[in-house]
């Protein structure tokens, strides 16, 4: 097994004449500036397989098939990346340098198959303690109290460990596992005076963390009696790294990927309690905060996350601290982010428990957009005097150079602060690179208009990238929105293709690579500007029969602020179309691009006490 710097594979792709590799296989002829002929992955009479050698790129308008040199040498002669690129590098006259791994890292590639062992035969002796053993009682009793069915408790593996020391080591070395590998497996620990280890969890309600394929890879275990720390979990070992598990997740990614959100708990039991209740999305990290690992696991099965925090004192503390680096991740990945504040309740546990699942269901109708909530804590913290916002914009100038226009145009908006004060904050700061594109769920299809966009970018870049600089990422849909960032770098299409798992992202890519011309340079940038006119058409017009309804209603139960307050938006953002349009029609592009960059946010008066 060896390991091939990223320069080295890319110095072999961009030294081989892909149309010379793929012609050994596919008969190949011109058209225009690719290359075409019969797709070898489908049967098919007419050619839709197209290589484009400028972009070092193949794609089949039949299959949908895509990729580079590499992966089409891969698929047609039974090859792993490794061979492939080792295939290639000699004629490109590029020389691998590989490292071999060494028998110490063989061995621990084969202890990581016996730690999976090790956790699942733990797992299966604490249920075994729990549900047959007299000392499971207290722990059954305890579920009962607290409404778990045991159906449900068997489904998530809960168990029981019992007191002793060291009952757990010798069942597991009476099965012949090494008492150095179970203390490597973190249910051990070694005795701090003289020789020998002794259980990690004892006396202890035991809920076993599963990986996405619901192998056992660690435990968190709850006290139900007596002195300690209400949980301990495992200690991280070569399976378990809290930075990248997210509890619940196996059982949960049905659900997120159906009901399209997820409920990011604090607990093991706030999990099991929405789950057994049938909100199955429900998650949790394994004490501690959100990391960037488990953000983007997350946004490949849903762009709606909404963030519960226990609501007594050091829940808010702890939301308090992380409330900022939450909302940035989820700014960098077009994610839209949610905060729940629960009524009457400390935690979804309590509240489901007490009032029931519909109560929940109701509670999830007060959700609050994580932007609002940031502003807010802001303020409190920082006060509404003019000296105490302008400290609030400075401490808020990494976040605010982050965010899209519209998002600030809402900052402005739940701050009670000049759009252009934002604005201009925004600009003073530094905007970091951006993040690497999504891969986007397997059956999603862009618009038209969202293709002719990447096409742009991808084929007249030097027309429509300063243009597109200055563009509302709002206006786009938020599964293509890192691809846009990364896009205007002017990173190779080829290299971002390579990034991107099989989804509807790397099919529009592929696709759009592939595309015979659309638009001549002198039409780039008018093309442009329509597109981003009718891609904002559609939420505009929504918009104004919602503000239209709502006005309505108002007026009806003479709630006559809330009518004025809905009318004014209203004329607002017919007073700013008609600017667009008539931009459109008279200025530059760039001038009209401005226009659409200060549209009134579709959110602001929604969200907004």
């Amino acid at each position: 097994m060896a390991h091939i710097p990223r320069d080295i594979v890319d110095a072999v792709r961009d030294r081989t004449d892909i149309v010379e590799v793929v012609s050994r296989h596919v008969r190949l002829d011109r058209r225009g500036g690719s290359w075409v002929g019969l797709c070898p992955f489908h049967q098919e009479k007419s050619p839709s397989f197209n290589v484009i050698p400028n972009k070092a790129m193949y794609y089949c308008f039949g299959c949908q098939a895509a990729g580079d040199v590499f992966r089409f040498v891969m698929q047609m002669e039974n090859l792993n990346f490794f061979e492939a690129v080792q295939q290639l590098a000699g004629p490109a006259g590029v020389t691998i340098e590989t490292r071999q791994l060494t028998d110490e890292e063989r061995r621990a590639f084969k202890a990581r198959a016996t730690l999976y062992d090790i956790q699942e035969e733990a797992a299966q002796w604490f249920e075994a303690q729990l549900w047959t053993s007299a000392d499971g009682a207290p722990a059954r009793a305890y579920l009962e109290r607290r409404g778990m069915a045991e159906a449900f408790a068997r489904k998530a593996r809960l168990g029981w460990a019992p007191g002793g020391w060291t009952k757990l080591m010798e069942h597991l070395e009476r099965k012949g596992y090494p008492a150095r590998l179970v203390l490597e497996s973190g249910l051990a620990k070694p005795r701090e005076r003289g020789d020998g280890a002794y259980d990690a969890f004892r006396e202890r309600l035991m809920v076993p963390i599963r990986d996405e394929r619901s192998r056992v890879i660690a435990f968190g275990g709850r006290i139900l009696q007596g002195d300690g720390p209400k949980y301990i979990n495992s200690s991280e070992t070569q399976l378990y790294q809290k930075s990248k598990v997210l509890y619940g997740l196996d059982l949960a990614q049905n659900a997120i990927r159906a009901r399209q959100r997820v409920l990011l708990v604090e607990g093991y039991f706030d999990v099991l309690s929405l789950q057994q209740a049938g909100f199955m999305e429900a998650i949790a990290t394994c004490g501690t905060a959100l990391s960037d690992e488990h953000a983007d696991r997350l946004t490949k099965l849903t762009r709606d996350i909404t963030f519960l925090s226990d609501s007594d004192a050091a829940g808010e503390a702890a939301a308090e601290r992380i409330e900022e680096k939450y909302l940035l991740m989820l700014v960098r990945r077009g994610v839209s982010g949610w905060r729940l504040t629960l009524p009457d309740a400390k935690d979804p546990d309590e509240l489901i428990r007490e009032r029931g699942p519909e109560a929940f269901e109701q509670a999830m109708r007060s959700r609050v957009s994580l932007l609002y909530w940031v502003v807010q804590r802001k303020l409190k913290r920082f006060g509404y005097s003019a000296e105490g916002k302008k400290k609030m914009l400075e401490d808020s100038a990494e976040l605010l150079a982050e965010l899209p226009p519209i998002a600030r145009v809402e900052y402005a908006g739940y701050a009670r602060l000049p759009e252009e004060l934002v604005h201009e904050a925004a600009r003073r700061a530094h905007r970091p690179a951006p993040p690497p594109p999504s891969a986007g769920p397997p059956d999603w299809r862009p618009p038209r208009d969202l293709v002719h966009l990447v096409w742009l970018l991808v084929h007249r870049y030097g027309e429509v990238g300063d243009l597109m600089h200055q563009a509302d990422p709002g206006l786009l849909d938020p599964q293509v929105r890192p691809l846009v960032a990364r896009l205007l770098t002017g990173e190779p299409a080829v290299r971002i293709l390579d990034d991107l798992p099989d989804g509807g992202i790397r099919r529009l890519l592929a696709a759009t690579v592939a595309k015979a011309q659309l638009y001549e340079p002198d039409q780039a940038a008018s093309a442009l500007v329509d597109l981003l006119v009718r891609l904002a058409r559609p939420e505009h017009d929504a918009r104004v029969a919602a503000l239209r309804d709502q006005a309505t209603a108002a007026l009806k139960t003479a709630r006559f602020a809330e009518a004025r307050v809905f009318n004014d938006e209203l004329k607002q953002r017919l007073q700013a179309w008609r600017e667009i349009e008539t931009a459109g029609r008279t200025e530059r592009p760039e001038v009209v691009v401005a226009h659409l960059s200060r549209l009134p946010s579709s959110t602001r008066s929604e969200q907004a006490p």
